[in-house]
């Protein structure tokens, strides 16, 4: 479906990609892993848009792929006034309302031949994204993510996490032939994790998804593409067994490199003797063997400049206390109360202290956000900020 060979890609500061090449074939579920910064979704961007990048190497696509894509950042594109069935069922809707259409005109004009033609294409439209199941479909997919419930709600009311598995079913049901996913994990709770497992798992077609989460990575993928260091390793496997290569690999390669440090030592041991010996004695054979013998060092370390990387790059975050920070009551919320259709917060009473790091956990659509933003806005009667503290807020 996808081949890269020998693709490199640069920005004007930063080297993204030297030579990297994988495959992806029809029906694997493939995650793409790396550090943050690595390129994993620039590389996204090359595969959904070649035309748009310069890049050297070959990058062939089937040209019968049709990708669907779901994207890291689109809750911030979410409709309001659309409930979920529609949302998801767009494509079809929008296909059933040109056909009815369609068959409504044939009783009346006599330009029959185009008709036709219009139709057959609306017909064959809808049944290559298995129109006539789709309502079917989307009730088994809604049933799969634990959201039966949420068919006749607005898009408005669901939350982040929510709204994010409403895209994948969407997508899916769209019936491309490979779809990507950039960080689809990055807004849900554990439950809408294992949900979005089920819905990978039960995905036919090719997928390529952008993840770090080891729950998603241990349970959905069959090939894994690790890019690092502007190098790409491809492995066909689970990602446990992709793990375990690395660890093999490791050891493999911490016994092949005190051999090769060894063979250095006594290399350079004998360089040492040689350049003496041809230096202060000018010996013309000595020399001649010196330059051998350096040569045969290059060799032995340029040899070692190219190893495979071995270990999956964690990042390392610290949150750092100014000790200096005089301890005060920063924030008060008393009896904080909210509610839309049914309440979804009440009898909310809690304090921070100005030295306090806090994590507000739960489920997915339990209220978080909207306390956060109530707080931010601090315009709520329950909420009392201290005055010398400033505000920020990270969406």
């Amino acid at each position: 479906m996808i081949k890269v060979e020998n693709l490199s890609y640069s920005f004007p500061q930063k080297n993204l990609y030297n030579k990297i090449s994988f495959t992806l074939e029809d029906g694997q579920h493939c995650a793409f892993i790396g550090t943050s910064g690595s390129g994993k979704s620039t590389l996204i961007n090359i595969i959904m848009d070649p035309e748009k990048y310069m890049f050297d190497g070959k990058l062939e696509i089937d040209p019968n792929c049709r990708i669907g894509y779901v994207s890291q950042f689109s809750q911030l594109d979410k409709p309001k006034e659309t409930t979920v069935f529609e949302y998801i069922g767009e494509k079809f809707i929008k296909l059933q309302n040109e056909i009815a259409s369609i068959c409504a005109e044939m009783e009346t004009s006599s330009d029959m031949d185009t008709l036709l033609e219009k139709y057959q294409q609306a017909q064959d439209a809808f049944d290559a994204i298995n129109g006539n199941e789709f309502e079917s479909n989307i009730n088994k997919k809604l049933n799969l993510a634990d959201l039966s419930n949420h068919k006749g709600l607005m898009i408005s009311e669901l939350s982040g996490g929510e709204f994010k598995l409403v895209q994948v079913i969407k997508e899916m049901l769209n019936r491309p032939d490979l779809i990507i996913m950039d960080e689809p994990d990055v807004f849900l709770d554990f439950e809408n994790i294992n949900s979005l497992k089920n819905l990978i798992n039960s995905h036919k077609e090719t997928i390529l998804v952008i993840t770090h989460n080891r729950y998603l990575l241990n349970h959905c993928f069959n090939k894994i593409l690790h890019l690092e260091n502007m190098e790409l390793q491809e492995f066909d496997g689970t990602y446990i067994d992709y793990n375990f290569s690395l660890l093999q690999t490791k050891i493999e390669l911490q016994e092949l490199a005190a051999d090769d440090d060894e063979e250095i030592k006594r290399n350079e041991i004998l360089i040492n003797k040689l350049r003496f010996i041809a230096t202060e004695l000018s010996d013309a054979s000595k020399g001649r063997a010196l330059k051998a013998r350096v040569k045969i060092q290059q060799r032995l370390m340029e040899r070692r400049i190219k190893t495979p990387f071995v270990d999956i790059k964690q990042p390392y975050i610290s949150l750092a206390t100014d000790n200096k920070i005089e301890e005060t009551i920063a924030l008060k919320v008393s009896d904080y109360r909210v509610a839309f259709d049914e309440i979804l917060l009440e009898n909310v009473n809690f304090e921070i202290k100005s030295t306090d790091k806090v994590a507000l956990i739960g489920p997915n659509g339990t209220g978080k956000t909207t306390l956060l933003r109530d707080i931010y806005k601090n315009d709520h009667d329950s909420i009392e900020i201290n005055g010398d503290v400033k505000v920020a807020y990270l969406s």
